[in-house]
């Protein structure tokens, strides 16, 4: 099995970014994955990353090196997010064509990134608490984002097929922003429906959606010191009680 792993990124990748990344290579190049027969699947993994100032221009560079190198499995990672170690794994265990989490939007306030249709063609979002996280729910959805997402590369058979079928040569484009009046809609958006309209279904992995942060930086100002004052100290105490724990220890064994 091979694993595209693709990274779009605009300058340099987050610090936090590239740990989840080192950790998860590891997991997932030493963990044993079993087939239908119960035989252990060789994995193969690489890393493919594109640095334009358009992000629809790098997400299709993406998907032509993972066709090119002939993946199985593609998967989206953007460089702003940290995801666990076990994501590809949990992510792959699904066995849908599409799966991805559901994380907050980088703005304040703060929104899911996953809706789903309702009555009337319009979208809602879609919420991870923590209920359907503890049930490890699995939730179909209209569109997600591709900050952390597993697609199955055959689904790109399939979209060449609905081409042809629409008396087109080629899938693309895959990625596209839309202006519709003041609102811009994604790219992601624009490949999902792309996805539902070839008869494949989108999924939401409640239970790894909420272990994924999105990296957003934040102003802090005073007022936050004031107001994070007792959490502050409690982990000064505890990280002070720690060294104090090792230090008796190290002291007793000699």
């Amino acid at each position: 099995m091979k694993i595209a792993i693709c990274v779009p990124c605009y300058g340099d990748t987050k610090a936090k970014f590239t740990q989840s990344l080192a950790c998860l290579l590891i997991h997932t190049l030493t963990t044993k994955l079993l087939d239908e027969k119960g035989e252990k699947i060789p994995v193969e993994a690489d890393i493919f990353m594109m640095s334009t100032s358009m992000l629809t221009q790098s997400r299709h560079a993406l998907v032509a090196e993972a066709l090119f190198w002939g993946a199985d499995f593609l998967l989206w990672l953007d460089a702003d997010h940290v995801f666990p170690p076990d994501t590809f794994v949990r992510l792959w265990a699904r066995n849908k064509p599409v799966v991805g989490c559901n994380y907050a939007r980088r703005d304040s306030p703060t929104a899911p990134t996953a809706a789903k249709s309702i009555d009337g063609g319009n979208n809602a979002l879609v919420y991870t608490t923590e209920e359907k996280a503890q049930a490890n729910e699995l939730e179909e959805v209209s569109h997600l984002g591709f900050g952390v997402c597993l697609i199955d590369m055959r689904v790109f058979d399939a979209l060449q097929a609905k081409a042809e079928e629409n008396g087109e040569t080629s899938f693309l484009p895959l990625f596209h922003f839309e202006v519709k009046g003041s609102t811009v809609i994604g790219e992601d958006v624009f490949f999902f429906k792309k996805i539902r309209d070839a008869g494949l279904k989108v999924y939401v992995d409640h239970g790894v959606s909420w272990e994924i942060g999105h990296i957003h930086e934040n102003i802090l100002m005073n007022a936050h010191a004031n107001v994070q004052k007792g959490r502050w100290q409690a982990r000064t105490d505890a990280a002070r009680k720690r060294f104090e724990d090792r230090a008796q220890e190290l002291e007793a064994a000699e």
